[in-house]
């Protein structure tokens, strides 16, 4: 889907849709806590300004009570002890993975901070060390760079990976398994997993709630629905 270049070309359009069961809870910490600018606010949706990517709540009724996602922001790739004390500042709990509160990916060439908000989603600061960046001042919301990852659970891993792929010349980012395919690169990853798969920094098993994602510039605007409710708008 970033094939044409990296997800920053498309960020001034690029926007992630979810469902929620709390828009005040959504709120309250999106813009309380990690202080993101509300750029819409009804009682049925919310659109926040994330870093350069726009993260949009709907109100989700009866099928989808309380759905949850796991997705990721962006960091300076020197920043990630501060992003960690920024966040316990706030009040925000982080969970330990392997008695670490920041993980390091050796293959990803990455470290991550995984905390839950008020509704279950799984959010992740990661700090990718390809992507240089030489800032060291202390860290601020305004270092939240961009949403660089989404998790699309799916029954299927192989087969979706490889319709993805063929559609939008996707590539597989460092491996892929039957269970979980990442599709991208640093700046933009659809995470493929496997339904029931325990999301790493959780203890939650990833299920299906559909997600939209907008790369489009708001022009011409072709839309891909697969899985049941993902949606593409490219």
């Amino acid at each position: 889907m970033f094939n044409r270049g990296t997800y920053r070309e498309y960020v001034e359009s690029a926007l992630l849709e979810l469902l929620t069961g709390s828009i005040g809870a959504i709120k309250s910490f999106y813009h309380g806590v990690l202080e993101q600018t509300v750029l819409k606010e009804t009682e049925d949706v919310i659109s926040l300004k994330a870093g350069e990517s726009i993260l949009t709540f709907t109100r989700s009724y009866y099928q989808y009570e309380s759905p949850y996602y796991h997705f990721a922001y962006n960091i300076p790739e020197q920043k990630c002890e501060q992003a960690l004390n920024w966040l316990k500042q706030k009040g925000v709990s982080v969970y330990s993975v392997n008695g670490q509160e920041i993980e390091h990916n050796e293959n990803w060439n990455s470290d991550s901070i995984y905390f839950n908000d008020p509704v279950g989603n799984i959010v992740e600061f990661i700090a990718r060390h390809d992507l240089k960046d030489e800032d060291t001042a202390l860290f601020t919301a305004v270092d939240i760079k961009n949403i660089s990852e989404i998790g699309l659970p799916t029954q299927d891993v192989t087969a979706i990976s490889e319709m993805l792929r063929g559609k939008y010349d996707l590539q597989v980012y460092k491996s892929a398994s039957p269970t979980f395919t990442p599709l991208g690169d640093e700046e933009g990853l659809i995470i493929l997993a496997a339904v029931g798969r325990i999301w790493f920094g959780s203890d939650k098993a990833a299920k299906y709630f559909p997600v939209t994602i907008d790369i489009s510039d708001g022009s011409m605007r072709n839309e891909f629905t697969f899985g049941d409710g993902y949606l593409i708008k490219s």
